[in-house]
């Protein structure tokens, strides 16, 4: 019965983030970055928010956004290059991701869950 619970539980987890995710948007965002009006909400069609930069420096003003196709395909930061050149991207998946902070909230949430499972596992 306790591995039944523990099986739904992880199932739950998992429909939820496979929900639509809704991901900061703006062209100069704000720095440090905090949502105003000059920040919008767009939906990720990929599952994925992104953070885009010509530096890794992260003090640099930054663009923020759904993810395109083919983009993301991980979740941090990396260097990748589109016709600009050189670009500095962090990707990541939960709503609202893309702060610029290391951890988001939802992956805070998951892995507190995970671990409050594990432990009422054990106990029961």
């Amino acid at each position: 019965m306790n591995k039944f619970l523990l099986y739904f539980a992880l199932l739950i987890v998992s429909v939820g983030t496979a929900n639509a995710i809704n991901c900061y948007f703006c062209a100069n965002c704000p720095n440090p970055f905090y949502p105003s009006s000059a920040v919008s909400v767009a939906p990720s069609s990929t599952g994925y928010c992104a953070k885009k930069s010509r530096s890794s420096d992260y003090r640099v003003q930054a663009t923020r956004g759904p993810a395109e196709l083919y983009l993301c395909s991980w979740s941090g930061c990396r260097w990748s290059s589109d016709a600009g050149g050189p670009l500095f991207v962090c990707c990541c998946r939960g709503n609202l991701c893309n702060t610029g902070s290391m951890a988001s909230k939802s992956t805070i949430a998951v892995v507190i869950g995970a671990l409050a499972l594990v432990v009422f596992n054990r106990l029961f």
